[in-house]
């Protein structure tokens, strides 16, 4: 007996026994992960067209819910930790200029101050004995004067030469009262006061060292008491302007290429738990932490006027750095994308009844995503309504039985194919390295002398130039050596005169009293040159210089000069703060040029040669690739570690913004084989002790064969046994086809 069934009848038969079969599968399965069961009634599927028809009753068991499709900027967000700061400018320590006692405390912590305002008095005895020195140089001057008058009213009974000596006398007496002005100016005491001073005479009456504050602000800092001895390198005061404070986020080296100048910032503080605050990435800053490979990047925020600020230095928080996409995409709820192995797709619905919807699948493919949606490029549009709850559920009728991706699997995987063939796999020597800075690119710009942070005049990460200045120092050292070129400069004057006037009456003169005088004028000279040379030294200028010798007035701070073409990349001083001669205060590094460092072991120093190629990759960005060659050696093992320092130089200038201290894989070539039939290495997948790769078969699905391997560089591995030259082979999206490859399984 023969039984004989038509094609389409079969078909649906089939159809029906493998829908009740698949139904009973995964009812059984989802009631038994915790996930609601699939309704055993009023659910109807048709696999070709990925179409599933659910009934109310169905609808409602599963509680199926559904959102638009929208346009919508996705952002990529970078989670970081955050402390706010006092801007450089808006920071400052205050002291004294001189030391002595605190005379009058002017103002309590706590308290707004004006940049300039008085905030307390200090007893000096230098002060008292610089009144004491103007009186005198006064009371000299009137006595020379009327000295010079007198001897002038008879010339012809009185000799020529005591004539010159008493104009002498009354020039070296201005000039003593010149450099006594002139420091007193420089303590920042007014003309008026002075001129008060010398119109009385009274030195008896007390006289206080006004001490200002440099900046508006609060002062937030002020434990003196009056009586208390201070000298000009102790803090009495603190001061900070809060309208603005810096937000420093510190972001993990892995994650800097994926933040830029501009992004958007929503900052979360511990102090006010449930408010988000919006900004922006203002400076990414070129410093590396050498311990925790941490860089920094920085934010403004910006308090209210006339009110009780709300942000303040020392507040921490969590910082959210959004890449987002450059235009608005089509993008869904994130609960909306089911994954299948390597596929992704949403359910789309067609119709919606009050007795039943429609639900289409369809093939997406996946693009950035944030906290809450996902861009979707495929056949889906915005205002097309995706399932967002129970699309997991209907999920389980389109399981996939061959390892075949769609054209958007493979998009969004990234997947790509190619033919298997020869390869140089090189033999190399794998070494982890540092970005290093050469030595003469990187450099600390410091003071000569010691002294008070007076003025900052760079920013954060700002490009400067050899010469330019980068803050200015107030320094006693500095006025007192200006004080001795002065009084050099003058006293050369004098007796560059009387030495012009004995050398034109050299034969009626003892020639003991020329040769004294011609002693005593270069000793002069060479004492103003030499006071010149030492201020040219620790970086006054040629102008500055010329212009205290002309109007006798000191030059207020000493000029601190960045040494060399670069960028500052660290500082973290504040204003007013009290530095010693030589301490470092801007780190400068120039970027344009670096070498990768690279120690190696005692068994690895016979394999490296200088001129050997390199290959240099990065932990701050998976995308650099770098070739150089190594240049130089210490030629040394060190004692302690045991390792012989090498450096690899960059054949050309790398688009990558590279910092000090980045962290770098190398490969060294040692020799180059014949070539060998090999792939790259992001093509082969290891279970164990064995050796995958995903070859494509001539209907599009993917078989994982077993390979043997055997030589392995930084780029390729060796095919042994197990493909063939010309097979297609995955080499990008290999961990997705495993994962999909184990879904099927």
């Amino acid at each position: 007996m023969r039984f004989c069934i038509s094609d389409r009848k079969f078909n649906s038969l089939a159809g029906t026994a493998l829908f009740m079969l698949v139904t009973a599968a995964v009812t059984w399965l989802w009631a038994h992960e915790g996930h609601a069961p699939l309704p055993t009634k009023g659910a109807q599927v048709d696999l070709e067209k990925g179409l599933v028809v659910l009934s109310k009753e169905a609808r409602d068991a599963l509680a199926v819910q559904t959102a638009e499709v929208q346009l919508r900027n996705v952002e990529d967000i970078v989670l970081a930790y955050a402390t706010l700061v006092a801007p450089w400018q808006q920071h400052a320590f205050v002291s004294t200029r001189l030391p002595g006692r605190i005379a009058k405390l002017h103002v309590q912590p706590g308290q707004s101050v004006a940049a300039g305002q008085v905030l307390a008095e200090v007893e000096a005895l230098e002060l008292k004995n610089l009144q004491l020195e103007l009186i005198t140089a006064q009371n000299d001057i009137e006595l020379s004067k009327k000295i010079l008058q007198e001897l002038e009213k008879a010339p012809g009974a009185i000799s020529g030469q005591r004539i010159f000596d008493a104009q002498a006398k009354h020039r070296q007496d201005k000039n003593a009262l010149d450099v006594a002005r002139s420091k007193w100016l420089s303590l920042g005491l007014s003309q008026d006061d002075l001129d008060q001073l010398l119109r009385d005479r009274d030195h008896q009456r007390a006289r206080t060292l006004p001490v200002h504050s440099p900046i508006d602000g609060v002062v937030i800092h002020a434990d003196q008491i009056v009586g208390k001895v201070v000298d000009p390198t102790e803090h009495l005061f603190e001061v900070v302007d809060l309208s603005t404070v810096w937000v420093k986020i510190g972001v993990l080296e892995q994650d800097l290429h994926r933040v830029a100048i501009g992004q958007p910032v929503e900052l979360t503080l511990a102090a006010y738990p449930g408010e988000v605050f919006h900004d922006q990435v203002q400076v990414k800053g070129l410093y590396l932490d050498p311990q925790t490979h941490v860089g920094t990047i920085w934010a403004e925020l910006t308090n209210p006027p006339g009110q009780e600020p709300r942000f303040l230095p020392g507040m921490h928080g969590q910082a959210h750095v959004a890449r987002v996409s450059p235009k608005k995409m089509p993008a869904a709820p994130r609960s909306a994308v089911i994954r299948d192995g390597a596929e992704r797709y949403v359910l789309v619905e067609q119709s919606a009844t009050p007795a039943a919807s429609e639900y289409l699948k369809k093939n997406v493919v996946v693009g950035g995503q944030s906290d809450e949606f996902v861009v979707i490029q495929g056949n889906v549009f915005p205002g097309d309504r995706v399932v967002t709850r129970g699309s997991h559920e209907l999920a389980t009728f389109f399981v996939q039985g061959v390892l075949k991706l769609s054209p958007e699997a493979a998009k969004s995987i990234g997947l790509r194919v190619e033919p298997a063939r020869l390869h140089v796999v090189e033999d190399v020597v794998a070494v982890d390295g540092t970005i290093d800075v050469p030595p003469d690119r990187r450099t600390f710009a410091s003071s000569q002398l010691a002294g008070n942070l007076h003025k900052i005049h760079v920013g954060r990460g700002q490009q400067v130039q050899a010469g330019d200045v980068l803050a200015e120092v107030a320094s006693l050292e500095l006025q007192n050596l200006q004080l001795d070129l002065l009084r050099a400069h003058l006293e050369a004057g004098v007796l560059g005169e009387t030495y012009e006037r004995l050398q034109a009456a050299r034969g009626a003169l003892p020639d003991r009293q020329f040769w004294e005088t011609e002693s005593a004028y270069k000793a002069a000279v060479n004492r103003r040159e030499s006071l010149r040379q030492k201020l040219l030294t620790v970086g006054l200028s040629k102008e500055q210089i010329d212009g205290l010798l002309a109007k006798k007035l000191l030059v207020d701070s000493l000029p601190l000069r960045a040494p060399i073409n670069g960028a500052v990349v660290h500082f973290d001083k504040v204003l007013g703060q009290a530095i010693k001669a030589e301490e470092p205060l801007f780190e400068i590094q120039d970027l344009s040029r670096v070498w990768v460092q690279v120690y190696l072991s005692e068994r690895e120093v016979p394999l490296v040669r200088l001129g050997m190629p390199a290959r240099v990759r990065l932990a701050a960005d998976p995308n650099f690739l770098g070739a150089g060659k190594v240049v130089r050696s210490s030629r040394i093992v060190g004692a302690e570690n045991r390792t012989l320092a090498v450096w690899v130089e960059l054949d050309a200038p790398a688009k990558t913004d590279l910092q000090h201290n980045m962290l770098a894989r190398l490969s060294l070539t040692q020799r180059k084989p014949a070539p060998a039939l090999a792939v790259p290495l992001s093509a082969l997948f290891t279970d164990g002790t064995r050796s995958y790769l995903f070859v494509q078969r001539p209907d599009g699905i993917f078989d994982r064969r077993l390979v043997d391997t055997g030589r392995t560089d930084d780029r390729f591995v060796e095919i042994v046994s197990g493909l063939v030259i010309g097979e297609p082979v995955a080499i990008a999206g290999v961990a997705e086809l495993q994962t999909a490859y184990a879904g099927i399984r």
